[in-house]
Formats: structure tokens, sequence, C-alpha cells
């Protein structure tokens, strides 16, 4: 099919999939070190990229180099930062290795490789005058010396197996070789030898691979979890003198802490606090503050209904907060003495923050623009607006706004959605395509490179993306509705949600529909398929129907526990589980699963579609041998919008719509 040939929503997938996505940037000096994904000609994956800014003489900003495959820079002073990228030597390390670049280097290969551990690094944190790494290694193993030897014994010997203990998953997965989280404590001024630390855990808890520096390098801070014996897990910090490793603190408290960033003053590591959920007792999430040598524990800001998250300091005294209102992820200032949240002006919703002196470095988005890098004044009287810097997938964003929607629902309870809709000056009706979200504990905040409603609106379809109970942004009493009752609740609001739009807009054609998600969204649009008896198409990715099977068998095993109770005798499973039994076997469902999902095991897919074979239903379904939870091929991604593009052309749109475009399609 040549250039000329291609649909208009397909030749809009393929821009948007070839755009450089921004992930997080940050200040070096007066350069700005910016962290991307982006397509690569013969690559599989998208590549990762760390990509170096500067000002040239006409104020603007341009890349002086790039870092291929590197991750996670950590700034350590104006001279120097730090990065993940791969080994010198491909075959002498199992994962990435943490590189150093100075300042005055004239190109990208003159970064040293500061340490390189025989399984690769998973994070690290740098400050100072030293580096904590977590490492994958032998839990047996005294030294790295040691764990090299072990490792290398190991590969020699063809053992491929693992002995598991409570900690079912990632192990099971992949860790063949008998390792789990290290410490490793690496001098970035090479005078000593990098050490494995031997901090004081007790039984059954191990490290999440968290970790964080005081700014002078004295403090740490690194993520644990308790795994209990009945399947619950906690989550908690292990704080430690960089130099007293063995004479830590194990810090759990009333809510579980995660994510620490440290105050530039070195008392206090910020971390998000959720509150322990039980089937009875929904979760919510705000800040606390743990003392730097883990003594002390405060609650800042836990009973606002914002579901915060601390992502940086604006010195001593201001944490910079993420949290979410009404469809957008605002930032937001905290004074912790006051535990007030001061919204930030930004438009759209924002992903990540860095402190740049007196501004934010601010990586934003919103459904119709894709993710740009603005910065953003914090000491500035009145308000001044943010500038943006940085907008490397501008060609990919939308001439159309979405219309927001709400809906009271008959209990006088009000629900939200987005609505894209195409050109108006196009007519209508509309065929409908209601989208639901993942998660459960998301909403419809962001620009989306997978799920992006653009392609199919430039094909001439209504896309509805809707905010039902457990979304967030809407309070906690959003969120207490739908916990634990998916199908009682959340599915008959959502069906709700989508009858009063579909009635209320004349441009829409409520007999024509489809509905699709991915994972919980893959779920409710199950469900909704079975509410809503005009839905002539139902696509779920990584979705499924039985609560106690997924429950049962998958990694989040200990969220399921807190939501829904124990499988074998909490009777909530059954009560809010899909009926299939109630799809109009006139309704085309499409099936797609990653095989190598361990949030929902790809064997649920390979149910659903031999139930619905079985009643007659047209059910097709496409397994992706090499991808996860989600799709994250940019090849798998296009022939998936493929194939759901034709099975909405097929089912959805109306008698000899796009027929000339269908000629075209041969």
């Amino acid at each position: 099919m040549t250039g000329h040939d291609r649909r208009p929503g397909e030749k809009l997938f393929e821009l948007i999939s070839g755009q450089r996505r921004v992930q997080h940037a940050q200040r070096w000096g007066t350069d700005l070190l910016v962290e991307v994904e982006t397509r690569r000609p013969g690559r599989t994956h998208l590549v990762p990229y760390l990509l170096r800014y500067s000002l040239d003489a006409e104020g603007r900003w341009t890349m002086t180099h790039a870092h291929g495959s590197a991750t996670r820079a950590r700034v350590v002073d104006a001279e120097r930062y730090l990065y993940l990228g791969p080994a010198a030597e491909s075959d002498r390390t199992g994962g990435p290795v943490i590189w150093s670049y100075r300042a005055g280097a004239a190109t990208p290969g003159d970064a040293t490789e500061l340490f390189a551990p025989p399984r690769g690094v998973v994070a690290f944190a740098a400050a100072g005058a030293v580096a904590v790494a977590v490492v994958w290694a032998d839990p047996r193993s005294e030294s790295l010396a040691a764990d090299r030897t072990r490792h290398e014994a190991w590969r020699a010997s063809g053992e491929h197996l693992h002995l598991a203990g409570r900690n079912l998953w990632p192990q099971l997965g992949h860790r063949p070789d008998h390792a789990v989280p290290r410490l490793v404590r690496v001098p970035l001024d090479r005078t000593r030898e990098p050490d494995l630390l031997a901090p004081r855990l007790a039984a059954d808890v191990e490290l999440t691979g968290e970790v964080e520096l005081t700014p002078d390098g004295a403090w740490c801070a690194a993520g644990l979890v308790h795994l209990l014996r009945d399947g619950h897990r906690r989550f908690g910090l292990y704080v430690f003198a960089v130099d007293r490793p063995e004479a830590g603190r194990s810090v759990w408290a009333g809510r579980d802490l995660s994510a620490p960033v440290a105050s530039p003053d070195g008392a206090w590591f910020a971390c998000t606090a959720e509150l322990v959920a039980t089937p009875e007792v929904a979760p919510h999430q705000g800040v606390a503050l743990v003392s730097s040598d883990g003594a002390s524990v405060v609650d800042v800001a836990t009973g606002d209904d914002l579901w915060l998250t601390p992502r940086a300091w604006h010195g001593a005294g201001e944490l910079l907060c993420l949290g979410e209102r009404d469809g957008r992820r605002l930032l937001w200032r905290l004074d912790p003495s006051t535990a007030a949240p001061v919204a930030v002006g930004l438009p759209g919703s924002a992903q990540s923050v860095a402190v740049d002196g007196d501004h934010a470095l601010v990586v934003r988005s919103d459904i119709g623009t894709p993710p740009e890098l603005v910065s953003v004044p914090l000491d500035a009287a009145p308000p001044a607006p943010p500038r943006v810097l940085l907008a490397p997938a501008g060609a990919a964003r939308s001439r159309r706004r979405p219309e927001r929607r709400t809906v009271r629902a008959g209990d006088g309870t009000s629900w939200s959605s987005w609505l894209c809709l195409p050109d108006s000056e196009d007519g209508g009706p509309w065929p409908v395509l209601v989208w639901c979200h993942g998660g459960p504990l998301l909403s419809w905040t962001d620009w989306s490179w997978r799920w992006n409603p653009w392609p199919f609106v430039a094909e001439g379809y209504a896309v509805l993306m809707i905010d039902p109970p457990l979304s967030l942004g809407y309070g906690r009493q959003a969120v207490a509705r739908g916990w634990g009752r998916w199908r009682t609740e959340v599915a008959r609001v959502a069906a709700e949600q989508v009858r009063a739009v579909l009635a209320a807009d004349p441009r829409l054609d409520g007999t024509r529909t489809a509905v699709m998600g991915a994972s919980f969204g893959g779920w409710l649009s199950l469900a909704l398929g079975t509410l809503l008896p005009d839905v002539r198409l139902v696509v779920s990715h990584a979705g499924w129907v039985e609560l106690a099977a997924v429950a049962r068998t998958c990694d989040l095993h200990w969220h399921w526990l807190r939501e829904y109770g124990p499988v074998e005798s909490s009777e909530a499973y059954a009560r809010e589980t899909v009926r299939l039994t109630e799809l109009d076997r006139r309704t085309r469902v499409l099936l797609s699963h990653g095989v190598r999902d361990g949030h929902v095991p790809v064997y649920e897919a390979l149910g659903i579609h031999r139930s619905l074979d079985a009643r007659g239903h047209d059910v097709g379904l496409m397994l992706l041998p090499d991808e996860g939870h989600s799709i994250r091929r940019p090849e798998n991604v296009l022939s998936w919008f493929d194939w759901v593009r034709r099975a909405c052309d097929e089912n959805v749109a109306p008698a000899g719509w796009r027929d000339e475009d269908r000629r075209h399609d041969g």
C-alpha cells in the first residue's frame, strides 16, 4: 500500500508513533538533560535516549549530544552526571550499568563506565561523593567478587530454576539464578571498589528497587516490601547512614510508604503515603515525611481528595506534588507546616517535575497535546504563565479539542467524560467508540501514545472517554463507591453515563457504538457489552471476566486481597464477575493479550475466547508473544490499530460508509 493510499487515521497513527516521547527533564548547569523514548530503524522496541540541550546564540534550545539506550540520569554536580546504559561489553553483564559523564567531554563516547555488576543495575541514586545502587545479587554473597563468581558458576551450570519463597514475582518469571535485590555502595572518586551492603532486614522483607540519597550523600532511603504469610504486602523504607548500613532502621507506618524524595537540607524524605485498604475501606493517597535517620514519621497531607504524590522540593520548606482534580493532574505547592496544597497554574496535566532554582521544569500534556517541557515560575508575583521550552512531538498535536461532558446520575452524583469529535462540517450523526481507562485507579488525563483517540476521530468516529467510579480526581467518595463493587456500581454507573451522553447529543449515533479498553478497561468493556444493548463491538486488551481466576494467579494478588478479600472465601468475587451469557450473540468481540502478561495471565483471554466461540459469537483473538501487560512494540501497536479500525468499519460504521476508502485498502 502506498502512502497515498493510506487511510487518514492510519497515517495519523503512524505520525504519532514516530514522535519523540519526552519522559523527564532536569537542569545540568546551564543545560538541560531530557529523557525521551523514540522509534529507531531496525529496533523492535522503543529506544530510550538521554539528550543534552544547550542554548544557541539566538536563545533557542538546541540538542548538542545524545546517549543512546540511556535512562535514569542523576545530576551529581555542575561537572558530572550519571545514567544507566548498556555495558561496554554486552556479554559481561545481564542488564544496564552506571555511566559517568563529565563536563567538557567532546562526544557521548567520552562517558566512562562507573559500575557494571554481573546482572546489571536496577536503579541508583547519587549525591556528594557516592552512589547507592540496587542490583540483582545472590542473597548468600558477602561481596561483589563472590557474587560474580556465583553468577559465572550458575551460567556455566545450565541450571535454570528458582525455589520460590513468598515473593512469587518477579523471581518466578525473571530470576532463575536465585538473585534478590541488593544494595551496593559505589564511590564516585574510585578511591575504593564498590561494596555490597548488608542492611538489617527482617525475614520475608525485601528491597523494592526504590532508592534515594540526601544531597550530601550521607543518608539513604531504600524501598522495602514485607511479604506476609497470607499473601498481603506492606511497603516501607530502610533508612540508613551510607557509611553504616548495618545500623539502619526499617520504617513501617500506618500507611504504605514509597517513592522517597530527599529535602535540600537532608533532614527529611517526603514519601507517598497510601492508606492500607481493606474490602471495607477504600485506599487513599497523601504525603508523609520520614526523618533522615528514620526515627520520626510525620503525616503531612492525608485528609484531602487530591491523591497527592510528592515529586520535588522547592527549598527546604515547600514540596511540589502531583495531585488529581476533575480530569487533570495538577501541580501543587505544599507547605509541610500547614498541609494546605495550592494549585500552580498549568494547562493540562503534569507528568514529571524537577526544580530549577525558582522555576519548575514540568513535562505536561493533555488529551489533545503530546508531552512537552515547560518552565513554570514559582516565585513570580503576580503568578506568571508557564513557558514552553521543548515540544518535540508538536507535529502530532490535535487541532481539535475534546469537549467536557458531565452527567448527573439518578442518585444525584456527577460523573465526567471527554468527548472527541470529528470536524463539525463533516456532519453527523457519528458512530461512537466508548473508551474505558485502565487502572482502575486512574482517569483520562494525559496524552496517550497507545490509546489515542485522534486517529479514530480522523476516520469519522466520535470517541467518548468515560471516568466512572474508581476514577481519580473526583474525591474519595468516587473511589469508595466503586471499591470492591465493579459490576454492581462501576459498570452500572458507566452504562448510565454512556446512555446519558448519547441521548443528550444529536450528533452521536447511539445505535452504532463500540466499547473498548485495556486491563481494567478491558474488563469494563466486556461488562458494558452486557449492559448496553446497542453495542455492536467490544474490544478488550488484557481483559478478563472472572475476578477470582485473575486474583488467584496474577502478580498483584496482594492488591486483590485488599479490595475483595480472601479468594477462597469472599463472595464478592463471584458477585462482581461479568456474566458472558448476558452478552448479545450479535455483538462482535475482539480480544488481544500479551503472552508475558503477569498482571492478567494470558489464559484469561483464551478462556473468554473459548466461551464466546462455543456460544456462537463472532470473536477474534490476537496473541502477542513478546508483549507483557501493555503493547510496547510500535509495529504491534500499528497492527492492533489496523485490526480494530477494520472491525469498527465493519460493525459500527453505517452501511456504505467509507466505501471509497475500502477500495483503496484493497
